[in-house]
């Protein structure tokens, strides 16, 4: 007896969402872990000798390059509200009730030397903090033509782009955050 012809791509199918349930299941860890760590490591005493951008409660200012690991990262320009931007596609998120969309632009820098690559996975790497929480990037985004993409950068490069964030319209304080997935290296840039 032989086996009908469609088995075989039902099996590929059923493989295939496991294997995309599998990576969201990582990624949803990730996230998990580099908000705890971002949010429970300890912050250096505000002093003059401690680093602008090594704490939360110490973040570097618009413009301030801050070194994590082998990157280099600087808040280049914020766009606040953003909704206009973000209206110009149908599939693009829109923002709720008493929130709007925030742009946040960066500057980032691969240091190591010459012919090793740094990775980017903005999605996982960034975070925007406030006192009333934590935001994540939104990654299902059309039609912004400068969102800064995942992948390799090499070393020397200096890639810019936009993150996009749904932040409440009132909120203030707002801190961008960069953590490596899993990484130790983080820095803590003011987004205003």
């Amino acid at each position: 007896m032989t086996a009908p012809q469609n088995a075989l791509p039902s099996i590929g199918k059923a493989l295939l969402l496991i294997g995309v349930g599998l990576v969201l299941f990582g990624c949803g860890l990730c996230l998990g872990a580099v908000a705890t760590a971002v949010l429970t490591r300890p912050s250096l005493p505000r002093t003059s000798s401690a680093p602008i951008g090594s704490a939360l409660d110490h973040p570097a200012p618009p413009g301030t390059a801050v070194v994590a690991g082998d990157l280099k990262i600087r808040v280049t320009d914020v766009v606040r509200p953003a909704d206009d931007i973000v209206a110009g596609s149908i599939f693009n998120p829109q923002p709720g009730p008493g929130n709007e969309m925030m742009l946040v632009t960066v500057s980032i820098t691969c240091r190591p030397e010459e012919g090793n690559t740094c990775s980017l996975a903005p999605v996982l790497d960034f975070l925007l903090v406030s006192p009333r929480g934590v935001h994540r990037p939104e990654w299902l985004v059309a039609g912004l033509p400068n969102l800064l993409s995942p992948g390799e950068i090499s070393s020397g490069e200096t890639v810019s782009g936009d993150l996009l964030f749904e932040v409440g319209k009132e909120e203030t304080g707002l801190v961008l955050v960069y953590s490596e997935c899993l990484g130790e290296d983080v820095a803590y840039l003011e987004a205003r």
